[in-house]
């Protein structure tokens, strides 16, 4: 007999936050599964392939997601598509302008935040 998944408020929380990120996303797809749980896809629309799939069991794995796939849909809506670590000051300027709604409402995950920028 499968075991029926359970859902996570901490991982509702995150999902509620970057709710519109997600749904408007070309890259990311979000989904239940009753026996997996919460799915994270990697997608491309433009190919219909799915890069990769990931199950999410804790939140800030969920948060840390996020906040890379949006620094990254940041530089390329800058025009530039080299990595994020590579990001010039000014694209660092805008990454931050874009993460901070998202932080001011998640602040139990700042350290995340803050790791981002030492990835950088």
């Amino acid at each position: 007999m499968v075991q029926k998944a359970k859902k996570n408020e901490e991982i509702e929380k995150v999902v509620n936050v970057f709710q519109d990120y997600i749904m408007t996303s070309p890259y990311i797809e979000w989904l239940w599964s009753d026996k997996l749980g919460y799915i994270l896809m990697q997608i491309s629309i433009k190919k219909q392939d799915i890069g990769e799939s990931r199950i999410i069991s804790d939140a800030d794995m969920l948060c840390w997601i996020l906040l890379n796939e949006m620094a990254e849909d940041t530089i390329q809506a800058g025009g530039s598509e080299h990595a994020v670590f590579e990001a010039e000051p000014e694209e660092l300027k805008q990454i931050r302008k874009t993460l901070q709604p998202y932080m001011n409402q998640l602040p139990e995950y700042t350290y995340l935040y803050e790791k981002l920028f030492k990835v950088i």
